[in-house]
C-alpha cells in the first residue's frame, strides 16, 4: 500500500471541509471498485500509483532545482535570466506518467503526490518569509476547451491541496487571479474540435519556442475568476475588478504551472502580471521537460 504524502500533515480545520475529504476518499474508494485502475506509471493492477512508482516520483522529486537554463524564453540573448524557475523534478518517468494521469482523470491519489511534490519546489523557491513579507502564488489557468474536458483546473487542485493541508511556505498564498482572454463560443468550440489532432502532435509540448510565443502572445489579463468571487476560496474574493490594479501594484507574486517547456507561457503571465503592477519574484513548477541533449543528466542547480 502506498503511503499518503499527507501522513504528517497538520489535520484538515472545519467541519465542512473534513467531511468534503472523507466523502472524497470513500468516493474514490467506491470507484476504484467499479471500474479497473492500474498504477499510472508501470500498468500494475488495482492501484493508481504502486509503492514503488510512489517512491521512484518522491526520490525525482527530493531535491527541487533551478530549471530556467532548459526554457530558451525566460533567457534574454546574452544568457541573462528573465524570469527565475524552480522545478520538482524532470519531466520523465514516474513523475510525467503521474501527471498526465492526474490532467486526464483527476485521481485524488495522484493529486496528493504532486501537490507534495509541487510544495517542496514552493519551499525551496522561497526563503522563510516574516509576516509582512506576503507573497502570492498565482496559478497559470488552464483553456477553457481544457477545462470543458477536464472539469477541473490542475494547477489549482494542487495548490487547494497544499493550502488544506498547510504545506504552503510562511506567508504564501494562493491567488488565481490571471485569466485567459475569451476566445469566444465560436473558438472554444473549435478548440475542442482540434484536441485529437493536437494532441497527436505531442500537444503544446510540441510546438517550437516561435510558435508557442505566438500562440499565447496576448492571451493571459487579470482578472477574478467566478469562483473566488461568489465562493470566497481566495484572498481576491471581496475586490472588485477596478480595485485589482490597486491591490496588485508592489504586491510580491510567484507564479505556479505544471510543466515547463520553452517557457513561453511564464514569459507571458509575467507580462500580464507586471502590466498590472505586480512584482514577479520567480516561477515554480511540477515539471521541467529537459533538453533532448541533457535527458540523462542531472538537473544543475
Amino acid at each position: 500500500m502506498v503511503s499518503s504524502p499527507s501522513r504528517h500533515v497538520a489535520p484538515v480545520a472545519g467541519a465542512l471541509r473534513r467531511c468534503l475529504t472523507a466523502a472524497e476518499r470513500g468516493s474514490s474508494a467506491l470507484l476504484s471498485l467499479l471500474v479497473p485502475v492500474e498504477c499510472a506509471a508501470c500498468r500494475v493492477p488495482d492501484t493508481v500509483l504502486c509503492g514503488d512508482c510512489a517512491r521512484s516520483l518522491r526520490r525525482a522529486t527530493s531535491v527541487p532545482a533551478r530549471c530556467e537554463e532548459l526554457a530558451p524564453a525566460l533567457l534574454e540573448y546574452d544568457g541573462g535570466v528573465l524570469l527565475a524557475a524552480v522545478a520538482a523534478g524532470l519531466y520523465r518517468g514516474e513523475l510525467a506518467q503521474a501527471l498526465l494521469a492526474f490532467k486526464r482523470h483527476g485521481t485524488p491519489a495522484l493529486r496528493d503526490e504532486l501537490a507534495a511534490a509541487l510544495g517542496r519546489a514552493l519551499r525551496a523557491a522561497l526563503p522563510k518569509s516574516r509576516p509582512h513579507a506576503a507573497v502570492w502564488l498565482v496559478p497559470v489557468p488552464t483553456t477553457s476547451a481544457a477545462f470543458i474536458r477536464r472539469g477541473f483546473d490542475p494547477v489549482q487542485e494542487l495548490l487547494r491541496w497544499l493550502s488544506r493541508h498547510s504545506l504552503l511556505p510562511p506567508g504564501a498564498r494562493p491567488a488565481p487571479v490571471l485569466g485567459r482572454r475569451r476566445a469566444g463560443f465560436a473558438a472554444t468550440l473549435r478548440s475542442l474540435a482540434s484536441t485529437a489532432l493536437f494532441a497527436s502532435r505531442g500537444g503544446q509540448k510540441g510546438l517550437g519556442r516561435r510558435d508557442r510565443r505566438a500562440r499565447l502572445a496576448g492571451s493571459f489579463c487579470v482578472r477574478i475568476p467566478l469562483s473566488a468571487r461568489y465562493l470566497g476560496f481566495w484572498p481576491v474574493a471581496s475586490l472588485g475588478r477596478s480595485r485589482m490594479s490597486g491591490r496588485l501594484t508592489g504586491r510580491r507574486v510567484v507564479i505556479v504551472d505544471d510543466v515547463l517547456t520553452t517557457g513561453a507561457t511564464l514569459r507571458e503571465a509575467k507580462r500580464a502580471l507586471e502590466d498590472i503592477g505586480a512584482v514577479v519574484l520567480g516561477a515554480v513548477v511540477v515539471a521541467v521537460v529537459p533538453e533532448a541533449p541533457r535527458q540523462a543528466g542531472p538537473l544543475v542547480l
